[in-house]
Parts: C-alpha cells; sequence; structure tokens
C-alpha cells in the first residue's frame, strides 16, 4: 500500500489528554533535563541529569489513543490543516494525522512532506523560560519536540523517504533563536503567521500551500510574490565561524471565515475555536496584531458536534484570545463593551450540543464586569455551579499601574489604568460568586523596564485580594518577559542575571497563594465534587498537596544563597504579606 503524500503529526507534550486534568497540560513546561549538574551532588546520585522524574511526567502525561497509528484525537491547529487539505482536492488516502509513536508506519517512498504542529518547540514560552530559568534547563516541550524529530529522520532514513520536513504553529519563531535546530531536525522550511510568528493562517488556503510546497515553488527566495500569496525568506544566521541558512514561508494575508473549514475529526480535549484576534493592543501580545473574525454560532456547533459523534467528547474547550470580545463591533464599540446577546446566543448553541461542560480558554476580567448582568446570565447557560466550576485563563501580568498604563491601557477598557486594582479585585469577586475560577498570568522583567516598586505593587495586590476576599478562588503564575508583539524587537528577560529581589518575592508568594489557597483549599474542591473523574482529580491533587510546599522551600534557600537583600524580600513578605 502506497505511503500518504502527506503525514502531519505533533510531539507527545500535544498528543496528550493529560489525564483529563485541564490544569496539567502546563506540565509539559516542566524541566526535564539540568545538563549542567553537578555530577558529585546528592541529587545527580539519584536522578541523573533528569529534574522532573521523567516517570512522573510521563504517567501526567499519557499517551492519547490511536486508531491503526492515526491520531485518534490532535491538536486542533493539526486538524483545520487536515480539514483544509481534504476540501482542496486531497484524498483520505493522501493525508494523514499520525500518532508520533507510529510515523514509521505512514512515513514511505511516496511521501512528500512531513508537518509538525509546533507551539514551544524550543523551550521559550513564557511558561516554560520560568520553569526552566531561562533554558539552563532543558524543559519537556523541547525534549519531546527532538524525540519527535529524531524519529521523522529515522523513518525517513529506514523508509527511503524523502519528505521535506516542515514545521508549523504559533511557536516557530523560536528558531530565530536557535538556528542550529533548522540543521539538526533537518527543516526544510519553517512556515510563520501574519506579521511573523503569530499562528499560522494557512487552514484557509492549505491546498494551495502544500501543492506549492510539494512543487518545489519555495526552492528560492522570491520577494515579488503578489499579496493574498506566500513569500519565502532565506534568513542567514551567523553561528561562530558557521553560517546557517533557514527558509521562512510566510502567509501574507489571513483567510475569510468562509475560507476556513470545519474540522472532520476529533480535536484534542474537544477544542473548538470561536474567534481570532483580540482587538486589545497589549504590546506585550503577538495575538493583538490579529484582525478580529467571529465564527457564527452554527460554525461552532458543527464543529463541536464532530468531537461528540466521533469521540465520545462530552465537553468543549472553547478557544479565544479574549471570549468577552465575542460579537463586538470594534467600530462602534469604542470602549469594548461586550456583546452580551451575542454572547449568550453562543453558549446558549454550545449548550444544545448536550456537552455537560464548557469553559472559554482565555478572557480579561475588564470584559467580565463591563456588563453586570453578563457573567450571571452565562454561567446560567452553561450551568456552572459548585459541583461544575468553570476556569478561564486572564492576564493578570502586573500590579503596577505604571506598566499596565504603558503597554497594556486598553487591556483595561472601559475602565482607566488608575482602576487596575478595582478592576482585578471585582473581577475575581465576580467571577467567583458565578463559580468561575480565574487561572492568573503575570509577567516578570516586562521589556526589561520592571522596577522594584513594581513588584511590590504586585505582591500587594494579591495580599490584598487575600485579606478582602478570604474565599477567593484563583491561581497566579509569574512568567518571564519574551520579545514578541510589539515588543518582538526587545531582549528577553534572563532571571537569573536579570532579576532583582522583588522579582523573586513576586514568585514566593504567587506560589505561597497557589499552595496556601488553591491547593490546599478550591483545587481539591474541585476535584472532590467535579464533575467525572474525581478519583484521578482527587489523586492529582493529593500529590500536589504533598508536593506544593517544596517550591517555597526552594525559594528560601536561593534567598539565603544570593545574600541578605534577597532574604530581606523572603522575610517581608512573611511578615507582612502572609
Amino acid at each position: 500500500m502506497p505511503s500518504p503524500k502527506v503525514v502531519l503529526t505533533a510531539d507527545r507534550t500535544l498528543m496528550s489528554p493529560y489525564r483529563g486534568l485541564s490544569l496539567a497540560t502546563f506540565f509539559g513546561c516542566a524541566p526535564a533535563l539540568d545538563e549542567n549538574r553537578d555530577k558529585a551532588s546528592f541529587w545527580y546520585k539519584i536522578l541523573g541529569k533528569q529534574v522532573t522524574p521523567k516517570v512522573l511526567f510521563d504517567f501526567i502525561c499519557n499517551w492519547s489513543p490511536d486508531i491503526n497509528g492515526r491520531a485518534k484525537y490532535a491538536p486542533y491547529g493539526l486538524r483545520k490543516v487536515e480539514a483544509g487539505l481534504l476540501r482542496d482536492g486531497f484524498s483520505r488516502e493522501d493525508v494523514v494525522v499520525a500518532h508520533p509513536n507510529h510515523i514509521e508506519k505512514f512515513i514511505g517512498p511516496e511521501t512528500e512532506v512531513v508537518g509538525t504542529y509546533e507551539m514551544d518547540p524550543l523551550g521559550m514560552g513564557p511558561v516554560t523560560m520560568t520553569f526552566t530559568f531561562g533554558r539552563k534547563q532543558t524543559s519537556y516541550d523541547e525534549f519531546y519536540c527532538a524525540d519527535l524529530h529524531r524519529r521523522i529522520n529515522a523513518a525517513k532514513k529506514k523508509n527511503g523517504s524523502h519528505a521535506k520536513v516542515i514545521a508549523g504553529a504559533s511557536g516557530t519563531w523560536q528558531y530565530n533563536y536557535a538556528p542550529e535546530k533548522i540543521e539538526e531536525y533537518g527543516l526544510y522550511a519553517i512556515l510563520e503567521g501574519e506579521l511573523g510568528g503569530i499562528a499560522p493562517e494557512i487552514d484557509g488556503n492549505a491546498g494551495r500551500f502544500f501543492n506549492y510546497l510539494i512543487d518545489g515553488q519555495f526552492e528560492n527566495m522570491d520577494p515579488f510574490r503578489k499579496r493574498k500569496d506566500f513569500k519565502v525568506d532565506v534568513k542567514e544566521f551567523k553561528r561562530g565561524n558557521k553560517t546557517i541558512h533557514g527558509r521562512f514561508v510566510n502567509f501574507w494575508d489571513r483567510p475569510d471565515l468562509d475560507e476556513i473549514p470545519e474540522i472532520v475529526e476529533p480535536s484534542m480535549h474537544g477544542m473548538v475555536e470561536v474567534m481570532r484576534g483580540c482587538g486589545r493592543g497589549c504590546k506585550f501580545c503577538d495575538v493583538t496584531l490579529r484582525s478580529l473574525r467571529y465564527y457564527s454560532p452554527e460554525k461552532v456547533k458543527k464543529e463541536i458536534e464532530v468531537n461528540i459523534k466521533k469521540a465520545g467528547i462530552d465537553r468543549a474547550w472553547i478557544h479565544s484570545d479574549d471570549i468577552f470580545v465575542y460579537g463586538m463591533d470594534i467600530h462602534t464599540a469604542k470602549n469594548m463593551e461586550p456583546n452580551r446577546d451575542a454572547l449568550e446566543e453562543l453558549f446558549t448553541a454550545i449548550m444544545s450540543t448536550g456537552v455537560v461542560h464548557t469553559n472559554p480558554t482565555h478572557g480579561t476580567l475588564s470584559g467580565a464586569i463591563a456588563d453586570e448582568k453578563l457573567i450571571p446570565n452565562l454561567s446560567k447557560i452553561i450551568n456552572a455551579g459548585p459541583d461544575n466550576l468553570t476556569g478561564i485563563q486572564c492576564g493578570f501580568e502586573t500590579g503596577s499601574i505604571r506598566l499596565i498604563e504603558k503597554y497594556a491601557d486598553r487591556k483595561l477598557a472601559p475602565y482607566q489604568p488608575e482602576e487596575w486594582h478595582w478592576v482585578v479585585k471585582e473581577g475575581v469577586k465576580t467571577l467567583n460568586e458565578n463559580y468561575w475560577v480565574p487561572a492568573f498570568t503575570l509577567i516578570m522583567g516586562l521589556d526589561n523596564d520592571e522596577q522594584p516598586e513594581d513588584g511590590w505593587e504586585t505582591i500587594r495586590l494579591i495580599s490584598e485580594l487575600e485579606q478582602e476576599q478570604p474565599n477567593s478562588m484563583f491561581t497566579a503564575t509569574p512568567l518571564t518577559f519574551v520579545p514578541i508583539g510589539l515588543l518582538e524587537k526587545s531582549e528577553f528577560y534572563d532571571m537569573g542575571q536579570d532579576s532583582d529581589p522583588t522579582q523573586l518575592g513576586v514568585m514566593y508568594k504567587t506560589w505561597q497563594h497557589n499552595f496556601k489557597y488553591g491547593i490546599k483549599k478550591f483545587m481539591t474542591k474541585t476535584g472532590k465534587h467535579g464533575r467525572g473523574g474525581s478519583i484521578k482529580k482527587m489523586a492529582f491533587n493529593g500529590l500536589a498537596r504533598s508536593l506544593g510546599g517544596v517550591p517555597l522551600t526552594a525559594m528560601e534557600k536561593y534567598a539565603r544563597r544570593k545574600g541578605r537583600e534577597h532574604e530581606r524580600v523572603i522575610e517581608k513578605i512573611k511578615a507582612q504579606y502572609w
């Protein structure tokens, strides 16, 4: 039987359901190896170079099932490309979304292209950079991405394949900072998105892109291609005495909504997309560079029904960059007031499919509270309650009003920067009262412009939330600054070299909150009372309660090694903000 023309795949960290635990999906950012660990140390004798024990990681990051080597579930972006190819003239036999454990089965002499979906291939994402101390350790994201490319190259060699290997998805910008990996992985091309580095939007033009690729039309740089087409940029990188070349393909235009196909096979976690773009204009985010577009409720329903009918998935992850912007006319909603009618219509349509649970991936606090009826009404529609908590990721970013005003003033619309602390507090209160749990992310070293007082404002704001709302439910995860979006020409924030003692304090305070309030209170409650999988969740929470205090102890030891200035920060937090 001939091998398929196009093989699409992703590494283990993106092909895992993480035992149904949504919070565990960030586990791929955990450090895997420390190549510089002292061989005489206690931990080297116990774990060797391993940081997070591989046996533990592989248990939590369990394999997604396969059907004769084909992935039963796959990242949503892969499913979009697959659907685009099938729509644009490729047959079912031509296209396979392969489980990474079985790529040898599909990569053969007739295979023209192997496409890999990569979100954080080199461990440079904000979460990963934080967990690995600025890539001083190797993350599991990077470890398993390298393993995937090793398997692909081994399969090509074994099966006599000359397939072109391409990398796509929102993490491909990282190859600009580590071009040696282009050569190591044998990448023919790297696909970049609109304005560079943004999630590529080739799903609307998948057939054209892959036909160009197969026909060799990307062999050379062609700066004269017309707009609404693909441009090839052959970049040259100097690394010592060596010159490395990388072929970067850019799509110059965005597809119209009617050009974006609906998935035909199940997506990982039951994820479906409802919109693209954000409109808030935060300078540190690349999503804000994308134009706003909204899927109709009917289009969203069709994709959810694929997940239900073909995989029996009874929940839907609703992906957006800010769900509270859905349906908004950016030209008339000058203060970014939510379109409550559109949101109610959307979630009514979602629940009409028969899913038992849904939650949006991202939303802003200002959007959540700008209409006092919005969250209560949505909560009724999605059946949110004490036994059905709804999680949502929100950008806390910083407690500093100075930094918010400078880098993210429209994030607060319709409110003003000086109201930021009130927005955070009111947002947590409103969401919690309606059984929503925000998972906050913060940025440390924002544009390398953060001052000690900015960090203390963040610490104080978290402490005030705890004191004023002692039963509040939220998590807070500090992330190191990564130069993307309008700040792509800035420098990475180096935690080890650039951090002042206050940033250690931010990390210490956020983890203290997560342990004391999250792990010991509402996370356990969620595991105990949540629908389905309660035993798994309780086991996960038990592990978290057992290990949750370890990072605090480690940070205290680190402070003692660094000196009195760092120790005083920890002491001040314990005395004033505990």
